[in-house]
């Protein structure tokens, strides 16, 4: 029998085949192979933005008109234009009410009556509209010379107010003493604000540099064995791990601590280039994965057989039974049966890894 054993995460996690993108954002959304006997549904991604920041904002710059809104700019602006043009038109309307508009009473002599009452009218229309655009055009005009003195008196004040800016980086409890680290600057010319707090999230920067190509992430996986319990379940051949107890009983599943670091590409270290690595260990093309050792594998507790979906292109693993019942069966020789404890016991290297 071509039995192979691999290993279990401490959260539970089935660990087949490893993916470096998958480590790279393993707080957020992952990527790991397909399983074939999977019901299709797929958890969605969750993209984490890589730099959080609060910033405070200086008083002078959110009530400055400078800094203001195209709407704060243009409503002011567009009321002072009509409020002058409502009182022009009431000016008006009281001078035609009390008679102080002449009517042009001139009749040419190349028309009628009628066509020159209607020109008439029409030159005392034109006559008024341009007394509203003029009352208009004044009102604005002066509302545009007090915006320019208040933003004049508004620079001379902000150039009173702190020198400096400085900017809170909001540690994560790697390698930092207190919460917060504080880092002060001289204030540029044109800057509007001076306190800035910054969280760094660095799973999503490590998982934005690899996907640029600008860092290879590693992983190695080190077995640290099994619990009591699960020391009594091998002793039993795994009779410990039933249907009633499934849930609660570690069974035969081996503790698998992974350590992660991360090594920059450049041409310094040939882009983290190893021949040994390319001949040894293999993922295949970039639309499909290089297959794994076709075998029986067990998390210990239960055993699949490896698949491969050839329409994808992916790996997976298809349960076929459990790890007591595979040890229970007459077909399997009593040597290889405590081989595959012994495996499970002794902390050896996981041959497939997948995390989740």
């Amino acid at each position: 029998s071509n039995t192979i054993t691999m290993m279990m995460s401490r959260t539970g996690y089935l660990l087949l085949l490893l993916a470096a993108p998958a480590i790279a954002a393993k707080k957020g959304g992952t990527a790991g192979p397909v399983n074939a006997s999977s019901s299709g549904n797929v958890k969605p991604l969750q993209f984490s933005s890589a730099i959080q920041s609060y910033t405070i904002f200086d008083k002078s710059a959110l009530t400055s008109p400078e800094y203001a809104s195209p709407r704060r700019k243009f409503l002011p602006r567009f009321r002072t234009g009509l409020s002058a043009e409502r009182r022009a038109r009431d000016v008006i309307l009281d001078e035609e009410r009390r008679g102080l508009l002449q009517d042009d009473d001139s009749v040419s002599s190349g028309g009628s009556w009628a066509e020159a009452s209607a020109a008439a009218d029409e030159k005392k229309k034109k006559a008024i509209e341009k007394r509203v655009e003029a009352a208009h055009d004044a009102a604005v005009s002066g509302y545009d010379r007090r915006v320019a003195a208040k933003k004049s008196a508004a620079a001379a004040k902000a150039a009173s107010t702190s020198q400096y800016q400085f900017v809170g980086v909001v540690n994560d409890g790697k390698g930092a003493k207190g919460k917060v680290t504080w880092y002060a600057r001289k204030k540029p010319t044109n800057s509007k604000w001076s306190v800035r707090l910054v969280h760094v999230n660095r799973d999503a920067v490590l998982r934005d540099l690899f996907a640029k190509g600008k860092v290879d992430i590693f992983g190695k996986y080190t077995n640290e064995g099994l619990d009591k319990a699960a020391f009594a379940a091998a002793d039993n051949g795994g009779d410990a791990v039933t249907d009633a107890d499934e849930n609660q009983q570690p069974g035969m599943k081996p503790l698998v601590k992974g350590n992660y670091y991360v090594k920059q590409r450049s041409w310094k270290n040939l882009w983290n280039f190893s021949p040994k690595r390319m001949f040894t260990t293999p993922s295949g093309s970039f639309w499909r994965e290089r297959r794994i050792s076709p075998g029986l594998y067990t998390d210990g507790t239960k055993v699949y057989e490896s698949v491969y979906r050839y329409r994808d292109g992916k790996n997976g693993l298809k349960p076929v039974a459990k790890l007591s019942d595979f040890l229970a069966s007459p077909g399997l020789g009593y040597e290889e049966k405590m081989k595959v404890v012994q495996r499970l016991k002794g902390g050896d290297e996981p041959d497939l890894v997948v995390e989740k």
